[in-house]
């Protein structure tokens, strides 16, 4: 009940972003439904050393403000998982990316939180292929404009979904995933995972079903580690 319900309030975000556009604006302004055009940045994270350093007046040195760990819409489509990335059997549609005013709208409808500084969503859904597995992860991720607006959405989305779990029967018991990220905080309800994490400032948030804790370990991992490529500029399937 709770997987269903929660698939369809996803759902209804990506669906008002897919059809939001109005006056003949075309959907590539607010939404990436295939892959960006052949040749472009798989990423555009900040210059390296972002942030920089400049001598102030008195000649004294001042330690360089590097950012945090982050991507931009073009980068969440690249840093959702791929067909593979995840297990051989496992795959999906393409990536969904939203940005703009949807975005405005839905990322708290979604998560339960103001989301101030919120930039991007991206989601994908995966599920087993080709055998009588029916394990099932759904992708989403957050980018936004510094790490502590990622860390506040971040607990209170963990929050939202302890608080619905109880909604529907025994609360969700707390499980430990290590996928490497900055925060972390996951659950298991009955044969449904939740693991909400934040790298610099990217949210992850993982809802599999049907599957074991150790495979849902790897799933963060590998969502964890494609992040972190991007933001580098580095397309994480080459």
């Amino acid at each position: 009940m709770k997987a269903a319900i929660r698939g369809a309030a996803v759902a209804a975000v990506m669906v008002l972003a897919l059809t939001g556009c109005k006056d003949g604006d075309t959907a590539a302004e607010g939404t990436a439904k295939s892959s960006p055009p052949t040749g472009e940045a798989t990423a555009k994270s900040p210059a390296k050393g972002g942030g920089g350093s400049s001598a102030p007046a008195d000649g004294k040195g001042v330690t360089p403000n590097f950012p945090p760990v982050w991507v931009d819409a073009t980068g969440l489509y690249y840093a959702l998982p791929s067909d593979g990335s995840i297990g051989d059997v496992m795959v999906g549609g393409d990536p969904v990316v939203v940005q703009g005013d949807e975005v405005v709208k839905g990322c708290p409808e979604l998560t339960k939180s103001p989301c101030a500084g919120i930039q991007a969503i991206g989601n994908r859904d995966m599920e087993a292929r080709g055998s009588a597995d029916e394990a099932r992860v759904e992708f989403m991720l957050f980018t936004f404009a510094t790490a502590k607006d990622a860390s506040t959405t971040m607990k209170n989305l963990a929050e939202h979904e302890r608080k619905e779990s109880a909604e529907f029967g025994e609360p969700a018991k707390p499980v430990t995933v290590d996928a490497d990220a900055d925060e972390t905080q996951a659950m298991q309800d009955g044969d449904s995972f939740e693991v909400v994490m934040r790298i610099g400032a990217v949210v992850a948030h993982l809802h599999a079903s049907d599957t074991e804790l150790g495979n849902v370990e790897y799933a963060a991992k590998v969502q964890i580690a494609r992040v972190k490529s991007v933001s580098n500029g580095i397309n994480p399937d080459r």
